[in-house]
């Protein structure tokens, strides 16, 4: 089996640009939501991934036993994915979609062939990209979306007031830079499996999008079609690095309480 060779990264976080790189380099990604380039499959609504992703911070801790029943939930729902999605017979192939991060530990020890592309973008950044996914309607009402951006799928409340559309609109940066945190973090699990994990940085992509693509596509072992080498000079804007600038310091204080430590950690804070 050649992968699965998935991109995790939080939301707004530049995955559309690499998903879009894969699938141009004949890298099935399934049936993609038309702007998003989501994995439609991957989605909330996916009854595995729902149970793996309520079970994302249990997993690591678990009995064997009930490991191995995770594990073979991972691998029923691949195989349905690969049945139903990805053209027979397969060859290289993925997904993208930020809430399948919280899938990494099952799916590293499910499938040895498996290859994780961890995709993270500065903060500060994602913080101003709206994610209405989980932050939209009541959508943070769902465990789920609770989980993925408190760490905790049965939160009801931030700084002392329930989880209504007011508060979210209140405290929306403190709750997007949250969530920024709660997934980079659970993902950089993916250091635990050297040679199989690769972190790679948006900005670095923006940047310099040939040498990082190479990069990427050396680490899946996979040849960089010159139609994808072009295609991503191309696509690709530094124009979307650094909008925080615009922000007053005051504005930063509170999101950088939240997430300063990580920023640091990752080199985007001296």
């Amino acid at each position: 089996m050649l992968g699965p060779y998935p991109i995790f990264c939080r939301g707004h976080s530049g995955g559309r640009i690499l998903c879009e790189a894969f699938a141009r380099n004949h890298i099935q990604m399934g049936h993609l939501a038309p702007g998003r380039n989501d994995t439609e499959y991957f989605s909330i609504t996916n009854p595995f991934l729902r149970h793996l992703i309520l079970h994302a911070y249990h997993y690591p801790h678990a009995q064997p036993a009930e490991r191995q029943y995770d594990q073979e939930l991972m691998r029923r729902c691949l195989t349905h994915y690969l049945q139903t999605e990805i053209p027979y017979p397969a060859g290289p192939f993925g997904w993208k979609h930020g809430i399948s991060l919280f899938t990494l530990p099952v799916l590293m020890d499910t499938f040895p062939t498996a290859k994780i592309i961890h995709l993270i973008r500065d903060g500060r950044d994602v913080m101003l990209s709206r994610l209405e996914a989980r932050f939209g309607g009541d959508n943070l009402s769902d465990p789920v979306n609770q989980l993925v951006v408190f760490g905790n799928s049965h939160t009801h409340d931030f700084e002392g007031h329930l989880l209504t559309p007011e508060t979210i609109a209140t405290y929306r940066n403190e709750l997007e830079m949250l969530h920024w945190v709660t997934a980079v973090r659970y993902g950089l699990q993916g250091r635990h499996y050297p040679g199989r994990y690769l972190e790679i940085k948006y900005e670095d992509l923006c940047q310099n999008p040939v040498l990082v693509l190479t990069q990427i596509f050396d680490f899946i072992n996979i040849r960089l079609l010159s139609t994808t080498r072009q295609w991503i000079i191309e696509a690709v804007h530094q124009t979307r690095i650094g909008k925080w600038q615009n922000l007053s310091p005051q504005q930063l204080d509170k999101p950088l309480q939240i997430g300063g430590e990580l920023l640091k950690e990752l080199g985007y804070l001296r």
